[in-house]
């Protein structure tokens, strides 16, 4: 910055000084003679002021520009001095990778894909600090440019005061000093490019061979069966010879993690060590410290499991310490990969009993422990990256007993266990029996590539029950001890937290058994892989999985708004306009989503368009009656029904409860629901109550008996309704003269009631009538009939006697 202020300074004095020096020349008089001055004086005149000036200005910058070089060549050159360091590292970390891979062994499946890992994390890793020669070339040979046109300007001003040439002089010496420097810098700085472009080479070929040995370690893993998986069974004691010399000619190997029985031994003190003080901190804080919140959980009795699950959760914890500490690779994999089973486990024994009561909690751990151990024993394996010969020697007659102990504890355990856990270990078995036929088979690493895969995903649903039915425990004292309900949290957790836990996990399932391989990076760059559909999209995995996170917060945005809405409105927000205003606004918060997908995935618009016009007639003819109804929809959310309305169609009276896009629901005055396609209702002529105004005109019939004064009845009538509070105030009601009757004058009494209680308003209407009826003595006839017999049989036969 500072070399840029002082290159604007420069500029703006030099256009100042040469306009000034042109406004000066045009000036003077051209008449003037030099042959009539001294010689002092012709000099002088000879160098203008402004050129002496022009020439201290420049060599004041120069000076300036000398600084600013020195300070800029001293950078470049410690950026060179970085590039050696790095050249030399990854120089040497090159060669000793590919030495490494052409040492492996082929029969040494984890070793292999282990280095082949370190080889691709150490290309990116130099990919990232590889430094950038370019900008170094183009600045050097920008300020050589520079240099080359202040040399020029300087040696074109010849005639010069004696001070302001020895001036100029010096300056030029300065600008060719800095020049050869800056030549110089520019041969190392392609030195330095001509060493790294052959690093780059060398990078290639470890690449083209770690993409090699993946490639082969892929066939050999899943596409080619062991010979020797049968071995166990027709000699066993071959078998055990076998597995015995490799163990210690993989312990001899200096390219794995030292698996002799000193070494053994040690590692197991460290990992019992850690062990006994995770246990120690636990049960000091579950029977100690954390005791009074235990006991107002009503979690105290299971103290003793708590403090199990604390023990595996705090052993991954100082494994994830020593993988942070430690500068050995082979011990930060292997700490690694221990840190990550057991938090596996301890989310597997969390779930079981944070959801089991106290006596049933040892059910579960039975349940899944024979699962457990058997990829724990596998993980051991991986950890000492023993030889495919151990694996597919020892994992047949493993992945057997396994099985039998889990037919064993399913048939045993199962009508203890819940319905979800029954279900998954059900599955679990299943897949342990397909993985015992596949080890037979000699497919060793794909039977436990599926077993670890499902135990990764098993536990993540445990976990997720786990920590819903947690969730619900609070929910529940929390409203136990305020008496209120806690109405967030069941909505943030179930909208929000728990699915992208599931996309989290669901993703961690599958990169972590292939991580154990280590393979990981490569499912890892698979989800990354860009997909392109010509003419259509381009787009990967993770713009996959980025749509649908958005999508889940989107919803629960949309819920939240809703949710206040709702409190805000209260009973309004489910009739009027206010419903409609909510499906419309979806419907656009949507399309919006929609665009925004299609950026996400690269869409190319002209050919969606395209196919979308191919596929236009078979669509529509295909979607005929949803685009009908979803038009019908909209147009009678526009104007003609409204949530909460109260309608009447095809005999049917009720209240819309909801008016979606393709059908809309009428729940009836009996209770029940009747579902009408939103094109029928559109082309039918149903009646809106509640269009206009929230009142029914309604009539009621009363008899009265020949005689009574109309006149006074209808007063009676009209000033006791008009003290119902039911009736509508500003439509009135009235009494009119029906009909005459048989036994009475009927009367009609038209009153307005409301469309909501219509039923409940008549009633009250009525029992006013007969209430003002009887204390006004009115009376109201009922139907009866007189008889009159004026002979009867008896009396006939009896005077013919």
């Amino acid at each position: 910055m500072k070399g840029i202020r002082h290159s604007i300074a420069f500029i703006v004095q030099c256009f100042f000084l040469f306009l000034s020096f042109g406004i000066s020349t045009a000036q003077e008089p051209t008449t003037s003679h030099p042959e009539n001055y001294p010689n002092e004086e012709i000099a002088a005149f000879s160098a203008p002021k402004e050129m002496n000036s022009l020439v201290q200005l420049l060599s004041h910058e120069i000076s300036i520009l000398e600084k600013t070089l020195s300070e800029r060549i001293t950078f470049i050159q410690s950026q060179l001095n970085t590039a050696k360091d790095i050249y030399t590292y990854y120089d040497t970390r090159v060669y000793e990778m590919s030495a490494v891979l052409y040492a492996l062994d082929d029969q040494k499946v984890f070793s292999q894909a282990f280095y082949c890992k370190g080889a691709s994390r150490l290309i990116r890793e130099y990919e990232k600090k590889s430094p950038n020669f370019l900008a170094h070339h183009y600045r050097v040979n920008q300020e050589l440019e520079r240099l080359d046109k202040l040399q020029n300007s300087l040696k074109s001003a010849t005639t010069l005061e004696p001070q302001t040439l020895e001036l100029r002089n010096k300056s030029l010496n300065t600008c060719a000093q800095l020049e050869k420097k800056l030549k110089k810098l520019n041969l190392e700085i392609s030195g330095y490019e001509k060493e790294f472009a052959q690093l780059s080479k060398k990078i290639e070929t470890l690449t083209r061979e770690s993409d090699k040995i993946y490639n082969s370690l892929f066939d050999k893993t899943f596409l080619s069966p062991a010979p020797q998986s049968h071995l166990i069974f027709f000699s066993p004691s071959t078998a055990y010879q076998i597995c015995i010399s490799s163990w210690k000619k993989n312990a001899a190997s200096k390219f794995n993690l030292a698996s002799d029985f000193s070494s053994i031994k040690y590692y197991g003190g460290v990992l019992l060590a850690m062990t006994i003080v995770a246990w120690m901190i636990s049960r000091l804080l579950t029977r100690y410290i954390l005791k009074d919140f235990l006991t107002r959980r009503s979690l105290f009795e299971k103290r003793y499991s708590l403090a199990n699950v604390s023990t595996l959760f705090l052993l991954s914890l100082f494994l994830a310490l020593v993988y942070i500490i430690s500068d050995d690779y082979l011990i930060c994999s292997a700490a690694s990969l221990g840190a990550e089973f057991f938090l596996l486990l301890s989310g597997l024994l969390f779930s079981v009993v944070s959801r089991f009561e106290k006596g049933f909690i040892h059910y579960g751990v039975r349940a899944y422990a024979p699962y457990l151990c058997l990829g724990g024993f596998f993980m051991l394996l991986r950890t000492f990256m023993v030889t495919n010969v151990i694996v597919d020697i020892t994992m047949p007659i493993l992945f057997t007993l396994v099985t039998l102990i889990s037919i064993f504890s399913w048939l045993k355990y199962r009508k203890k266990l819940p319905k979800l856990d029954n279900f998954l270990t059900t599955i679990s078995l299943v897949l342990n029996i397909a993985g015992t036929i596949l080890c037979w088979a000699g497919f060793c690493f794909m039977a436990f590539l599926i077993l670890m895969t499902w135990i990764m995903l098993m536990a993540s649903i445990l976990l997720l029950v786990g920590l819903w039915d947690v969730s619900h425990n609070y929910e529940e004292r929390y409203k136990n001890r305020h008496q209120r309900d806690l109405h967030w949290i069941r909505p943030f957790i179930t909208k929000l937290i728990f699915p992208f836990l599931s996309i989290f996990l669901i993703l961690f399932s599958f990169i972590w058994p292939a991580d154990i391989f280590d393979m990981g990076d490569k499912i890892t760059q698979l989800m990354f892989h860009t997909i392109t559909v010509k003419d259509l999209v381009t787009f990967s995995f993770s713009d996959i999985i980025l749509i649908i996170l958005l999508a889940i917060v989107l919803n629960y945005l949309i819920f939240v708004g809703k949710k206040t809405l709702h409190d805000f409105y209260g009973e309004k927000y489910e009739s009027g306009i206010i419903p409609t205003l909510i499906t419309l606004s979806m419907l656009v918060i949507w399309g919006l989503f929609a665009l925004v997908a299609l950026i996400i995935l690269d869409a190319n618009y002209s050919g969606i368009l395209m196919v979308m016009g191919g596929l236009s007639m078979g669509v529509g003819l295909a979607m005929k009656d949803t685009i009908d109804n979803l038009i019908s929809g909209l147009s009678l959310m526009m104007g003609r029904l409204r949530q909460g309305d109260m309608i009447e169609c095809d005999g049917y009276r009720g209240k819309v409860s909801s008016l979606g896009y393709r059908t809309t629901l009428l729940e009836t005055l009996d209770g029940s629901v009747i579902a009408f396609h939103n094109s029928q209702l559109f082309n039918k002529n149903f009646r809106n109550m509640t269009r206009n105004h929230s009142y029914e005109n309604a009539k009621v019939e009363i008899g009265v008996a020949y005689g009574t004064d109309i006149d006074e009845a209808r007063n009676l009538i009209l000033d006791e309704l008009s003290n119902l509070r039911c009736l509508s105030r500003t439509n009135s009601s009235s009494v009119l003269l029906d009909n005459f009757g048989d036994n009475a004058v009927n009367l009609a009494v038209w009153v307005w009631v409301p469309v909501q209680s219509k039923g409940a308003s008549l009633s009250q209407v009525r029992e006013a009538i007969y209430r003002t009826f009887n204390e006004h003595h009115i009376e109201i006839p009922f139907p009866q009939q007189d008889v009159y017999i004026k002979e009867s049989p008896e009396s006939s036969t009896t005077s013919q006697e």
